[in-house]
This record gives structure tokens, C-alpha cells and sequence, in this order.
């Protein structure tokens, strides 16, 4: 393996992590703080998701089915595609927020990133997404 790699060492191939060491390198980032507009859109979504207006694994439902309608074929593709896609972080979002430990630094990515994907879209078909 080492004519393969000059950077394997035998010695350390599947050596045990120190307990210690492990717990360190599972602990999230902390402190991550989310900016009043994402924490504003993050309160929209968990509003939305809680009254049951967004179905975590149903895509159509965060389409404004009106604007949706109008939009030509390559538009409505690019909206269902990007509708799992941001499903999937709104579950990622959601299940983070469920958990026991400082989670701002995630959610704060995933929401920043979620509302600019929104955003971009939204420039060139108008208001797809009831986000």
C-alpha cells in the first residue's frame, strides 16, 4: 500500500480514536449567531412547516402554484428541481433545531444558504416559492 501512497502508514491504519478525541471532533461549532433577515425567513419557514402548510416530503408544496403555472417549461423545471433540494434543508434545518446541543452555526449556514437559493430564483420567474 505504501507504493500507493507515500503517505500510509500501516502502523496507524485503523488505530483506535481516543475517547476524548472523538468527543472533541463530534462537538458542533458554537456560537454562530443568525442575522435578523435569515431569522426572520427561519421564523417564516418553521411557522409555515408547523401549521402544516409545508409538508417536509412533499416538494409541490412550497410552490405558489399561481406563479408556478405561468412559468414556461424550462422554469418549471428548474423549480421542481430546486424544491427538493430546499425540502431537504428545511428537514436538515428542522431536525437541527430539535436538537439538544448549540446548533446556530449549521442552522445559520443552511438558512443563509436556503434564502439566497430563493432569492436567485425568484429573480428570473417572480415569486415561485410561498417561503
Amino acid at each position: 500500500m505504501a507504493d500507493l501512497n507515500p503517505l500510509y502508514d500501516s502502523a496507524t491504519d485503523n488505530q483506535e480514536i481516543a475517547a476524548d478525541s472523538q468527543a472533541r471532533l463530534n462537538t458542533p461549532l458554537a456560537g454562530g449567531t443568525i442575522p435578523a433577515e435569515d431569522q426572520e425567513f427561519l421564523s417564516k419557514i418553521m411557522a409555515l412547516v408547523e401549521d402544516g402548510t409545508i409538508q417536509l416530503y412533499a416538494p409541490s408544496s412550497l410552490l405558489n402554484d399561481e406563479v408556478y403555472e405561468g412559468l414556461p417549461l424550462e422554469g418549471k423545471s428548474k423549480a421542481d428541481q430546486n424544491c427538493v433540494t430546499m425540502l431537504g434543508k428545511i428537514r436538515d434545518i428542522i431536525n437541527l433545531e430539535k436538537a439538544d446541543f448549540d446548533t446556530n452555526h449549521q442552522v445559520a449556514n443552511l438558512i443563509h444558504s436556503l434564502r439566497l437559493n430563493k432569492e436567485r430564483l425568484e429573480e428570473h420567474g417572480g415569486d415561485i416559492f410561498i417561503i
